[in-house]
């Protein structure tokens, strides 16, 4: 019998500031034994590639011993609960909205149905080896954002998966960075407008700025991230 679920994070030695503040975020609301979390390095630091296919490599794995495996990035804050990763809804995959500020898309893909790779909800063996089998074919170094454009490749009409867009009633990762500033504290609930941010992802790649939250954010969503991360 499988176990519910498990978190997973692929990150090395160079992200080890944004895996711990991550990680004491997320233990604010959920215990390991509720939700846990493990941290994948790169095996092999001579593939330069691993961290671009990591998420298809390392569900592949996971989803033999558990119902659920969601994938994130490091470079996130937990603001909130997460249990709607895991509900009970049926779906193959569930996924969330790119930042609408930098329109992405693939193919003839609606961009604002495109979707961030920060987090990523797997329930289907068979959605993962797919995912898997584009990340090690010739597709894989046609495409900008790698593993992240076939992942849209897969969740579109060319395909019969069953997804799932977690952010109707609530927001998770890039979609909310054009909205950090309008971000208020509502009791312990960072709330942008009547939706309540869940998952703070700061993305950026290389800006020297990444992960500056007190720049971005009003004063008390600030103090609430201090605490969230220590």
């Amino acid at each position: 019998m499988k176990k519910p679920r498990i978190m997973f994070v692929p990150a090395d030695a160079n992200n080890e500031q944004f895996f711990q503040q991550f990680q004491n975020s997320l233990r604010k609301f959920h215990s390991p034994e509720e939700l846990p979390l493990m941290r994948f390095d790169n095996p092999n630091p001579a593939d330069k590639d691993y961290f671009y296919r990591a998420k298809p490599i390392i569900a592949q794995k996971l989803i033999e011993e558990y119902e659920v495996v969601i994938g994130a990035d490091c470079d996130q804050v937990v603001c909130g609960s997460l249990e709607e990763l895991w509900a009970t809804d049926e779906f193959d995959v569930a996924v969330v909205h790119n930042d609408p500020s930098y329109p992405l898309n693939v193919w003839d893909i609606d961009p604002t149905r495109y979707a961030n790779n920060g987090i990523v909800v797997l329930k289907s063996k068979e959605f993962i080896d797919h995912w898997h089998k584009l990340c090690f074919s010739p597709h894989f170094n046609n495409y900008q954002f790698r593993e992240q454009d076939l992942l849209n490749i897969l969740i579109s009409d060319y395909h019969n998966y069953n997804v799932k867009y977690l952010e109707e009633d609530n927001i998770y990762g890039e979609s909310a960075k054009p909205l950090w500033a309008q971000a208020t504290l509502e009791g312990d609930k960072i709330m942008i407008k009547e939706k309540e941010l869940k998952i703070i992802h700061f993305g950026g790649g290389n800006d020297p700025n990444k992960g500056n939250f007190q720049i971005r954010f009003q004063p008390e969503v600030v103090e609430r991230i201090k605490w969230l991360i220590k």
